[in-house]
């Protein structure tokens, strides 16, 4: 019977080895903390406009993003757009026919986009998405 000991003299075990089980604990914490760290993703709080029909290709392009301060982000770090036409320009030279998406927070004027997409096309990128919401 569980709780007995072996010699069948009726004495009930005093004390539990929970040793083993804190190991198991400790090596899942440590499985879940690493597997954390890549399933992460830098975010950046945009409201995209919403529309009947978006483009799936979005994930295979360089992502830009203007916030709704106005602040322009390259693949998740921020930037400025000199800094942006230089690296993207530094970018077409590797891969000509680079695609790029642009997401913009819809608050944000038609002026800056604007003003964004030529710093873009300045650069030497010609195939600019707007990432759009469905």
């Amino acid at each position: 019977m569980a709780g007995q000991t072996s010699s069948g003299d009726g004495e009930e075990i005093g004390n539990i080895n929970i040793t083993p089980m804190v190991d198991v604990i400790l090596v899942l914490l440590v499985i879940f903390m690493v597997t954390a760290n890549f399933l992460k993703k830098e975010s950046i709080n945009i409201n995209l406009p919403k529309v009947q029909a978006a483009d799936p290709n979005v994930a295979q392009s360089v992502q830009v993003a203007l916030t709704k301060d106005g602040k322009i982000v390259l693949e998740g770090s921020e930037t400025t757009a000199e800094k942006l036409g230089f690296q993207l320009a530094r970018d077409v030279k590797i891969r000509p026919n680079m695609r790029l998406t642009l997401s913009a927070d819809s608050s944000i004027s038609y002026g800056k986009i604007a003003e964004t997409m030529g710093v873009i096309r300045k650069a030497g990128v010609t195939r600019i998405a707007l990432s759009v919401k469905r």
